[in-house]
């Protein structure tokens, strides 16, 4: 059973001018109603919205992902791997080439070891059965987990996969975060 959606859940999801323009609401009918209290009633939304923005600030915008992401569709597999590699190195994973058929890095960061899989980047729809072949590898290496990267979209069969494996998705605005700009050079 889903658990119950909050207000700040909710707020924590959308622009950060409708947490402000809640919190002034709330300000106003408190002034009206109990006047000393006001400022502590839209203090709560003021400071979502301030976080909301922060947060919103360092994000890629929804027109930048699609951008993104139809600019990684095109590349081909060398630029690719150079791009994904040399941003998993800059959050600390030394990051080796793998020669297997179910992933296509082993990161490793400490004595921990993840298997990456981002050969299929390029399909409209990731379905389970690379994810399968992923999830056999993590078991057989005794990985902490496995990530597996595309550019299309997943199958439900495939989100519903990956929530009982110790494996993740890295799709759509998290892949367009990963990968930063892209320069004249990689596109």
């Amino acid at each position: 059973m889903a658990q119950p959606r909050t207000l700040f859940s909710i707020l924590l999801e959308q622009p950060w001018w409708i947490s402000a323009l809640a919190g002034g609401a709330l300000f106003g009918i408190a002034q009206l109603a109990f006047p000393p209290v006001a400022p502590f009633v839209a203090l709560p939304f003021l400071l979502l919205a301030a976080y909301v923005g922060f947060r919103q600030m360092r994000t890629v915008s929804p027109g930048q992902v699609d951008d993104r992401l139809a600019a990684l569709r095109d590349m081909h597999w060398d630029q690719f791997s150079v791009l994904i590699a040399d941003a998993y190195r800059k959050q600390g994973y030394t990051v080796e080439a793998a020669d297997k058929s179910a992933y296509d890095f082993t990161l490793t960061q400490g004595s921990r070891v993840t298997l990456l899989q981002c050969r299929r980047w390029k399909v409209n729809q990731l379905g389970v059965g690379p994810l399968e072949e992923l999830a056999r590898a993590v078991s057989a290496a005794e990985a902490h987990n496995g990530i597996c990267i595309a550019a299309g979209n997943v199958s439900p069969k495939a989100k519903e996969f990956v929530i009982e494996k110790p494996l993740a998705l890295v799709t759509g605005i998290e892949l367009a975060g990963l990968v930063g700009k892209l320069n004249k050079t990689h596109a």
